[in-house]
């Protein structure tokens, strides 16, 4: 009966052995399993912290002509100036994602994204003498020639079509955030977006 007994408790003893070797062994592999894929998350989020940008260029021939003559004279004589000024100018609208507010979750299986940083338009110009004629009584000051530089730039940056530049620019954040959204849904994560770009992604990636 002892022997019987003894043996009972032995095999119970091993049975409860077994099954906590088995629990550890499964949250061992499990904790390993998500360790695994919060660190491919985390490079791909890293990969993402760069800048998106959409750039359009532009050029333009800028003319200015101006007369000086005496009161009275001017249809007998005037001396005449002109310049004519090339102006390039480069456009990027970018989001910068080193500036986006991203936490993980590993516990949960969670990716929160709290804020995206705001498009930012810049403009950078480059502008060059094409020609210019000047009479020896009518010359270019170097204040003239600053502010006919200054209207240049400032007529080739009202032709910059701003909404189509941000459009591409937008459309290339989808993308690059959408890449996470198929990540995720890859290994099973849900994704809290509580930035204004949450519905459009959903309506995409879900």
């Amino acid at each position: 009966m002892i022997k019987n007994l003894s043996r009972v408790i032995v095999i119970i003893v091993a049975f409860l052995f077994g099954v906590m070797i088995t629990y550890f062994i499964i949250n061992k592999f499990k904790t390993e399993d998500y360790s695994e894929q919060s660190h491919v998350i985390a490079y791909q989020i890293e990969r993402m912290n760069k800048m998106v940008v959409a750039e359009q260029t532009y050029s333009d021939l800028y003319n200015h002509t101006s007369k000086k003559s005496l009161p009275g004279l001017a249809s007998f004589y005037s001396a005449d100036k002109k310049v004519t000024l090339l102006v390039k100018a480069k456009a990027q609208a970018t989001y910068d994602l080193k500036k986006m507010d991203i936490k993980l979750d590993s516990v949960n299986k969670k990716i929160i994204i709290q804020s995206i940083p705001p498009v930012e338009i810049t403009v950078y110009p480059d502008v060059s003498f094409f020609d210019m004629d000047q009479s020896t009584f009518n010359k270019f000051s170097k204040d003239d020639l600053n502010g006919i530089k200054k209207r240049a730039v400032e007529h080739v940056e009202k032709t910059i079509d701003k909404t189509s530049l941000k459009k591409e620019a937008h459309q290339q954040l989808i993308q690059n955030l959408g890449d996470l959204y198929f990540l995720a849904k890859t290994y099973g994560w849900t994704i809290e977006d509580k930035t204004t770009y949450a519905s459009e992604l959903k309506k995409i990636y879900d």
